[in-house]
């Protein structure tokens, strides 16, 4: 996850957030296409301050927030009792032992107003009277029915009065729980765009398919031949066509190579 943003990231994100066409943004800006896509792109850093005013005048954000002096878009300098943040808390976010960034997202996601509703009846324990005595009715009904019915007769009715009765704590900590995932999924699905690139899949799926081929080979022939075939795959040979000379010379290759070398004295 991503804890700066460069202005050009910032003003694509802040385009994409309005959806807009670069063609759109240049004619309700009045900034020539050409200068808006120099502007966003990162191989030119080189950017009008009048051009970033007015850019920021129309996305309603302050230009401190696009140069970076700044992570808010709009407040700054805000007193710490609006806030009504504990000193606790205010030294815990001054410290940054939290992703403060973080912090920021769930708190303005627009699920967590459901999860904090939900932590507050939990903690302020806001239900309990009404659920204390929906259970008492319950408990009730279940013990004038024993007294009327044979158990046994009736034992579907007893199963669905018992099942009525509603833990509190248990309820309510999985409605937290449930929230909260919900929360983190949101987060999670806007953060796509911070994952690895393709290039960088690539790469990662390169080694997995390099790790499986070695202990596919290691388990057929031992380790020194699974490694000597991988090395033979990754520089384009197939080994199953070489020589028993062309592959004494390989092998030879790889026991001179600083990588199997290091591998030998890790054991």
């Amino acid at each position: 996850m991503k804890c700066k943003l460069t202005l050009q990231e910032k003003l694509r994100d802040l385009r994409d957030e309005c959806k807009l066409k670069l063609a759109d943004l240049a004619e309700v800006t009045g900034i020539p296409i050409s200068t808006l896509q120099r502007i966003e792109s990162d191989e030119d850093i080189r950017v009008g301050y009048q051009d970033v005013v007015t850019l920021a005048n129309y996305y309603k954000v302050s230009t401190d927030y696009l140069f970076g002096l700044t992570d808010n878009r709009l407040h700054r300098n805000v007193a710490i009792d609006e806030l009504g943040l504990t000193d606790a808390a205010v030294e815990v976010l001054k410290d940054k032992k939290l992703n403060n960034r973080l912090v920021s997202e769930l708190l303005s996601s627009l699920d967590a107003p459901q999860l904090f509703s939900a932590m507050e009846v939990y903690i302020d324990r806001k239900m309990l009277p009404q659920m204390n005595a929906l259970n008492a009715v319950y408990k009730f009904a279940e013990e004038k029915l024993r007294e009327h019915v044979d158990a046994g007769d009736d034992e579907q009715n007893l199963k669905i009065l018992q099942e009525a009765i509603v833990d509190e704590d248990e309820y309510l900590r999985f409605r937290i729980t449930e929230r909260f995932g919900v929360l983190v999924k949101a987060m999670f699905e806007a953060h796509k765009k911070d994952a690895l690139s393709g290039e960088q899949m690539d790469i990662v799926k390169e080694i997995g398919d390099g790790y499986r081929f070695y202990m596919e080979n290691k388990e057929k022939a031992g380790a020194q031949r699974a490694k000597l075939a991988l090395l033979a795959k990754q520089i384009g040979l197939n080994i199953t066509k070489l020589t028993d000379d062309e592959i004494a010379v390989l092998m030879k290759a790889l026991q001179d190579s600083d990588l199997y070398k290091r591998s030998k004295r890790r054991k």
